[in-house]
């Protein structure tokens, strides 16, 4: 059976205003926890809620967020679904 990587996420979204001036405080770090579908050098991509077929392991994400690699602070991994 595939098994499926459960991890942590803590990471800090990019900062932005419309205002002609930016503030110097820095958005506050997320935490954000779920099933990796995909990661690389560029993103990685952490589903929050799947549709899971237990004959197969397969998951199929429903939601989740694509977090740029330069974003990430800590990447931390619990352990496996399917374990």
């Amino acid at each position: 059976m595939k098994k499926n990587p459960v991890c942590t996420i803590l990471w800090r979204d990019a900062a932005y205003t419309f205002e002609d001036k930016a503030s110097s405080d820095l958005p506050l770090p997320q935490l954000t926890m779920g099933f990796i579908l995909e990661t690389n050098k560029i993103y990685t991509f952490i589903a929050t809620n799947v549709h899971y077929d237990k004959d197969t392991g397969n998951m199929t994400p429903v939601d989740g967020l694509i977090i740029p690699e330069k974003a990430i602070i800590e990447f931390k991994r619990i352990g496996n679904y399917n374990e």
